[in-house]
């Protein structure tokens, strides 16, 4: 039976609201499945995901999460990929550019920008999962932050190339940096197919990809700076716009 559109968007959000609380995604199958029945079961009669949640989604869907184990286990498998895909992010762009380069203030920055960032989209696809909220608002809160995120990322890239003295800096020579930058790009080649999303190799093509264009042309700092944050945020607006037009769409508005 096929449900409305009412249901399926609910079953989305209850995956979306389970798995960013950090529950077994073996569990979190199950749960849909279930609730994909109780929904058929119900349409079937005449009614509404409202006689399955009791009128309030979002109680129903705190409750349920309430009753479920945080998967501790399931973070920790997590871990080891984000960690070698944080690293590809902050050390193949360097290496197309010839130098690996760091100071204080990038050890410390940007692991917090990126913990920021982790945060930041899971408490919002929490919001999203459990709010009505139109296409319009999800896709100008995430653009939102996005462009915090991207930034933080570029203030401490200014900094550290004009004003600050780097702790250490190691020059590799030609054939050690192109290992260097193959190794960060197998790594994000291995983050898409391990997330099973294409973001984990657009946003690196946008980041890396002007560093390794503007390795084979005369270019000033200052000038590659400015060429690579204005892709950067071109690529961005490009990739939201996609988005935005395939769900609206999807959904018809």
């Amino acid at each position: 039976m096929m449900l409305s559109k009412e249901s399926e968007e609910f079953i989305a959000n209850l995956k979306m609201y389970l798995m960013t609380s950090g529950k077994n995604e073996k569990e979190i199958h199950e749960i849909s499945q279930e609730l994909r029945d109780h929904l058929e079961d119900a349409e079937s009669r005449g009614k509404t995901v409202d006689s399955v949640t009791g009128g309030s989604p979002e109680t129903y869907l705190k409750n349920l999460s309430s009753e479920m184990k945080f998967d501790v286990f399931g973070i920790l498998k997590v871990l080891p990929m984000l960690i070698l895909l944080l690293a590809a992010y902050f050390i193949t762009g360097s290496a197309i550019r010839g130098d690996l380069s760091f100071s204080l203030l990038s050890i410390i920055a940007y692991p917090v920008i990126t913990l920021f960032g982790v945060v930041s989209y899971i408490y919002f696809m929490r919001k999203m999962s459990i709010s009505t909220w139109s296409t319009k608002k999800t896709m100008v809160i995430l653009m939102t932050v996005q462009f915090v995120i991207s930034i933080s990322f570029l203030a401490v890239l200014f900094l550290d190339t004009f004003i600050l003295d780097p702790l250490y800096i190691y020059i590799p020579s030609r054939e050690i940096m192109w290992v260097i930058a193959a190794a960060g790009i197998a790594t994000f080649i291995a983050g898409a197919l391990w997330s099973k999303s294409w973001f984990t190799i657009i946003i690196p093509i946008l980041l890396v990809g002007p560093d390794f264009a503007m390795h084979f042309v005369d270019v000033t700092v200052t000038q590659q700076l400015i060429i690579s944050s204005s892709t950067l945020y071109i690529g961005l607006a490009l990739v939201m716009l996609f988005i935005f037009l395939k769900n609206r769409k999807q959904t018809g508005q």
